[in-house]
């Protein structure tokens, strides 16, 4: 149904006039009033609760915050040297101060890292031992020191290099000297507790941590504290438009509804006056009852009641005169006003701009006319918003990694020059270029196929790029090497730091798959201008750190120092000498570590270890070249010799008469991986007539945890042999029981970490028994590796475990050496 023009402006000045009565009715001044009560009463609810889950996510702040004491294994230690050695009359400065310094430095990080105002930390008397606190300036660290019995203060803040000392008394106000219990003590044997106070016009939130020993005494406690002040009132109702202060008056007190209580959240009771809404809560200090007070001003509603009646006359005006214009408009310009629309719809598009216009709903065929404009404009838009996304994407593909989406070398090598030409212009203005790159991927690649090794370097650059946000920028420049730079840092602190956590990062299992895959990375790092000038230098130099790190044993970090350009001439001599070596095969030899049995104290096996005397470098020690070897694979050759040589000894000792169980040899994972070992064991064996039995070889976890699978196979063909297997350093890197219960081995050997501190050392009393009770389990043979002394030697001789190295019976020894202990043993041992 169509209407005529005439009839539609009379329907539409009916329908203004309505509508504008209607609209009138809803200003009425008990409605407005009702609005803003309710709304007053959400704000100052909202407010409440704003505060609320301030303090409880502080109260959670500071639990976490002082709950690192009882895993830290360092802060143990520095407080039971205090306990233990601390005599205020003999008082050892040189050894306590430095130690307590060392927790003022800990204390300084736990503080800052959870944004908290101080820390404190108490000895078992409870008497101060070291305590940070932030004033004006900045956070303060000190220690307590004693001078004549009398304790002192040596105080520094962290920008500053040097302790001063000064008195006690200058710190009161600050800190308590005796710890003081605002809880019974057997409340913290199991969980940290916190208290409030109200001290010096500020309300303290305090977590309260204390360590006990076996016997259930203290020795140590633990505070740290929040301090929220007028400033954080003054930002909140800054923030939130209303009044929200703290107050001791008991005025504020009648209806006593607790802050911290969450079933009190919606239980708001406002009290109003003619100036104000407020509603007051309590919180119950350990020194008295204080309450925060919010309060809302109504002169704003009585200013909106008298804005209202002003408005309602000035939209009845503006009403008549609306509709006087719309009449006269409609009447005279009926048709040339949506023509002239048409033509400028018609303009925007020539000009380029398809944003919709709007129809002219008229009914009759202007309306239709407008809506095949609208059509066109968004037919043109469309086909040219998808050239201009087609031109992106390919800019896209052209600055970035397609596996991984991040910049790729070019990007990258464009944005650090625009880095360094800054840099040039600002002076003082620093850039940190890190190398990283994936530690043995070429395994990953090698082991698990092509597919993985690329699902590993997404999930490798999806957690950086997580982890940096807007901290660096970073890019794949190929394979698995990575680069990122940063700039304007105020120490190099901040880049070791940064260089520490892209290490942590690592420390979490990547699942590719059905695969989970454990890897580390090496980083270089180069800083402009100190190790270079330009983009060339630094990328190069940076290079080169990080082979350095590769040659630290990997998943570490280094700088680029000129010692660095020197340890890589070292390395550079050392491959030279080492393929002169090989060349000529006299400067390696043997020596070898008996192993002995823990039951009849008589030597059982032996394990080939390799020497290095170089005719140009002379004695080089395995922890230099084992690793140089093995990244270029000439431990492939190394390796050969030492099995040849060792089978070749023992015979010899056999066929003297010096009868021993097996001997053992170290095989390299680059030897599992990158040659055919089964052939040289099977040559070995056949040339020196060596018993499979009598050879027991050993891996390493690290070389089981890269392929299970293929793992279990390769070792599978060598128990079939009858050759016997050990797992080396077992429990530094990888265990997992489901491999003990599918690979073939047939013997543990536990680590020296692990030996070193018995045994007095609980953790490491506790892996040792898991360890044995799991080779029990599996019916393994077990070695005890490291044995130095006769307390950690007496600790093994009640517990299940097979024969004993190290030299607490004998160094590793040449061939000659051995035998006269063979001979001197055999006269000792028991039967």
């Amino acid at each position: 149904m169509k209407f005529k023009l005439t009839t539609k402006i009379s329907l539409i000045t009916l329908f203004s006039i309505i509508t504008s009565i209607g609209v009138l009715g809803f200003y009425f001044d008990e409605f407005l009033k009702n609005i803003y009560f309710e709304d007053a009463k959400q704000r100052i609810s909202n407010a409440k609760e704003k505060i609320y889950f301030d303090i409880k996510n502080k109260e959670q702040d500071l639990i976490k915050g002082v709950s690192f004491i009882q895993d830290d294994r360092t802060m143990k230690a520095s407080i039971a040297l205090i306990n233990n050695y601390q005599n205020k009359k003999h008082y050892n400065a040189v050894l306590l101060d430095e130690e307590k310094k060392d927790i003022a430095l800990q204390l300084l990080r736990r503080v800052k890292i959870s944004f908290n105002s101080d820390i404190a930390l108490y000895d078992k008397n409870a008497e101060l031992i070291a305590f940070v606190f932030k004033d004006d300036k900045d956070y303060k660290l000190n220690y307590v020191s004693y001078e004549n019995s009398k304790p002192v203060i040596y105080s520094k803040y962290e920008f500053e290099d040097l302790y001063k000392k000064s008195s006690l008394d200058d710190y009161t106000k600050d800190i308590n000297y005796k710890h003081i219990l605002y809880y019974k003590q057997p409340e913290l044997k199991d969980r940290t507790l916190i208290t409030y106070h109200y001290i010096n016009g500020s309300l303290y939130i305090k977590s309260h941590k204390s360590m006990f020993d076996k016997k259930g005494v203290s020795t140590s406690h633990i505070e740290m504290s929040y301090k929220i002040d007028d400033n954080y009132f003054q930002n909140i109702s800054k923030n939130l438009n209303m009044k929200v202060f703290m107050t001791p008056d008991s005025k504020y007190t009648n209806d006593r509804l607790s802050l911290l209580d969450k079933s009190d959240l919606d239980d708001i009771d406002i009290t109003q006056s003619d100036l104000q809404y407020y509603s007051s809560f309590i919180v119950v200090t350990k020194e008295l009852p204080l309450n925060i007070v919010i309060s809302l001003d109504k002169s704003i509603l009585n200013s909106a009641l008298n804005k209202n009646r002003i408005e309602l006359v000035l939209f009845l005006i503006l009403i008549t005169m609306v509709t006087l214009i719309v009449l006269y408009y409609l009447l005279n310009f009926n048709l040339s006003k949506p023509l002239n629309r048409l033509m400028k719809n018609i303009f925007k598009i020539e000009s380029g701009d398809y944003s919709e216009s709007e129809i002219i709903k008229s009914g009759d065929e202007l309306q239709e006319i407008s809506v095949n404009i609208n059509d066109l404009a968004k037919a043109v838009h469309n086909r040219e918003k998808e050239l201009k996304e087609s031109q992106k994407k390919l800019e896209y593909l052209s600055n970035h990694d397609e596996l991984t989406n991040l910049l790729n070398r070019r990007a990258f090598d464009d944005s650090f020059n625009e880095a360094l030409t800054y840099a040039a212009e600002h002076q003082g203005h620093k850039v940190a270029l890190f190398f990283l790159d994936l530690d043995q991927f070429k395994q990953v690649n090698d082991t698990l196929g092509h597919n993985v090794g690329d699902e590993l370097l997404q999930k490798v650059s999806d957690r950086l790029v997580e982890f940096l946000v807007d901290k660096a920028v970073f890019a794949r420049v190929g394979g698995d090497e990575f680069k990122l730079y940063v700039e304007n840092f105020d120490n190099i602190q901040y880049v070791e730091d940064l260089a520490k956590n892209l290490l942590r990062q690592f420390e979490k299992i990547f699942q590719c798959g059905d695969f989970e895959i454990s890897t580390t990375a090496s980083i270089g790092v180069a800083i402009y201008p100190d190790h270079g000038t330009d983009s060339v230098t630094l990328i190069k130099n940076a290079d080169l750190a990080m082979y350095r790190s590769k040659d630290k044993g990997r998943n570490n970090y280094s700088f680029f120092s000129v010692e660095l350009a020197e340890f890589l001439e070292k390395r550079t001599k050392t491959i030279n000498a080492l393929k002169y070596a090989l060349k000529n095969k006299d400067e390696f030899m043997l020596v070898y570590q008996p192993k002995v049995s823990i039951a009849t104290e008589k030597i059982v096996g032996i394990e080939a270890l390799v020497r290095w005397n170089s005719a140009t470098l002379g004695h080089v020690s395995p922890g230099e070249f084992i690793g140089i070897a093995e990244d270029t694979h000439m431990i492939i050759e190394i390796g050969k010799l030492v099995l040849d040589k060792a089978c070749e000894d023992f015979m010899k000792l056999k066929k003297e008469g010096y009868i021993l169980e097996h001997i053992s040899v170290n095989i390299s994972s680059i030897q599992l991986h990158y040659s055919d070992l089964y052939k040289t064991l099977s040559d070995v064996i056949a040339e020196t007539g060596i018993g499979t039995h009598e050879l027991e070889l050993e891996v390493t976890e690290s070389y089981i945890a890269t392929n299970e699978i293929k793992a279990i196979d390769t070792l599978g063909k060598f128990r079939e042999m009858g050759v016997e297997l050990a797992i080396d350093d077992f429990g530094t890197g990888y265990s997992s029981m489901s491999y003990l219960q599918r690979l073939p081995i047939t013997r543990l050997k536990v680590d020296k970490a692990f030996v070193d501190d018995l045994p007095y050392s609980i953790e490491s009393v506790a892996v040792v028994k898991a360890i044995l009770a799991l080779a029990n389990t599996f019916g393994l043979k077990i070695t005890i590796e490291g044995v130095e002394n006769e307390e950690q030697l007496e600790f093994f001789k009640d517990k299940y475990c097979d024969d004993i190295q190290g030299y607490v019976y004998s160094k590793p020894l040449s061939l000659e050496e051995l035998k006269i202990f063979i001979k001197e043993n055999l006269s000792k041992g028991k039967e």
